[in-house]
């Protein structure tokens, strides 16, 4: 369920009084600091020996603590290896968040992912996280909704032959189950964006999995010269699977590709699958265009990784293809419910090849190898 504005104000409320506890404690770590250089120049203090009170006016608390310790009165602390707590900065528009991070002293870089059902300007996802202990000057990295994104993707990695592929990580961190038309002018609905599958064995979810894929899918077609728009670049993102096929429109994309991993109650059931858009006169368009890189692309990926072939499978009531304007396909990369493929796509040297397989077929789409 969307939360409302009520509520949404007051856990940024809360969340305001947390970061301000932060800073407090950031600053007093700083007093602490400085104030355990003064004691330490100006006293010779050692385990055996008493402290005075009188002494620079210092509290008797703060000397007895000091006169337990070792110090060394010509030696400041290195305050480049203070470690600073990252505040939690989720939820905040982007300008506020920057603020607060500049003041706790850390750098920002801003990473812009498409808008979805989120307010314009929202951070979406944090790196490092919050609670983290880094040093001052340390890059913390912002996600926020932006609905310029796919424009600026585009000119970022704009290839020589303006080639884009747009490439979907399926699922997202929490499930939006708002209905939306399975198609243009439908009253038939489904979920906007359900959670996926969870791995079995490893309880690897499946979003996590399919952002990780698509890393590497985006990495090697843009080493070929591809530009690649990301539907998203975060899990912690709010994008139905109409407005992921929008993205694609928008960008004008020559391919719309995907990414998935499959679950059963049966955990036998294993292999890789390409599902594609069929049968409706919404994706009429589209089909045969997609059942090609359909076809070539479960081809590779099964050359690549080995896994058994389940072959190809057309869908008409999946809002992702019916609202693509562009040819689509989506890769189930394997059973998450199979302990066996469970643990393989858990591992960086499958996903490699996943992603191996999947810009073969792409390539030999676009007529590039």
């Amino acid at each position: 369920m969307v939360r409302s504005r009520v509520a949404r104000r007051g856990t940024q409320r809360e969340r305001k009084k947390k970061n301000a506890v932060v800073l407090a404690a950031v600053v007093g770590a700083v007093a602490v600091v400085a104030l355990g250089t003064a004691v330490a120049i100006g006293l010779n203090a050692s385990r055996t020996q008493a402290v005075s009170a009188d002494s620079a006016g210092i509290p008797q608390e703060i000397l007895t603590a000091a006169s337990s310790q070792d110090l060394t009165p010509t030696v400041a602390p290195d305050a480049a290896t203070a470690l600073i707590e990252v505040p939690d900065v989720k939820g905040m528009q982007l300008e506020e968040a920057e603020t607060l991070l500049a003041v706790a002293g850390f750098s920002v870089l801003r990473v812009s992912t498409p808008a979805g059902d989120a307010i314009v300007g929202t951070v979406l996802a944090q790196q490092p996280t919050a609670g983290s202990k880094v040093g001052a000057g340390s890059d913390v990295s912002l996600v926020y909704a932006d609905p310029d994104a796919v424009q600026e993707q585009k000119t970022v990695n704009a290839g020589s032959e303006n080639i884009v592929v747009c490439i979907d990580p399926g699922h997202q961190l929490k499930a939006n189950l708002d209905p939306e038309p399975i198609g243009p002018g439908s009253q038939d609905t489904k979920p906007k964006v359900t959670g996926g599958a969870t791995g079995g064995t490893t309880k690897q979810p499946e979003y996590a999995l399919a952002l990780a894929v698509s890393a590497k899918v985006q990495a090697r077609l843009e080493a070929k010269g591809i530009t690649v728009v990301m539907t998203r670049v975060s899990d912690a993102v709010d994008i139905s699977n109409r407005q992921r096929a929008e993205v694609a429109n928008k960008a004008g994309a020559a391919l719309f590709v995907r990414i998935h991993a499959d679950g059963s109650t049966n955990g036998d059931v294993k292999g890789i699958s390409t599902l594609y858009p069929a049968g409706n006169s919404w994706v009429a368009p589209i089909e045969a265009r997609s059942l090609r890189a359909a076809n070539l692309i479960q081809a590779a990926v099964v050359k690549a990784t080995g896994a058994q072939d389940r072959g190809l499978s057309q869908r008409g009531d999946i809002a992702g293809f019916n609202w693509s304007k562009v040819p689509s396909v989506l890769v189930e990369t394997g059973f998450l419910s199979n302990p066996i493929e469970d643990k393989l796509l858990a591992t960086g040297e499958y996903q490699d090849k996943l992603a191996d397989g999947i810009v073969a077929g792409i390539l030999t789409y676009l007529g590039m190898q």
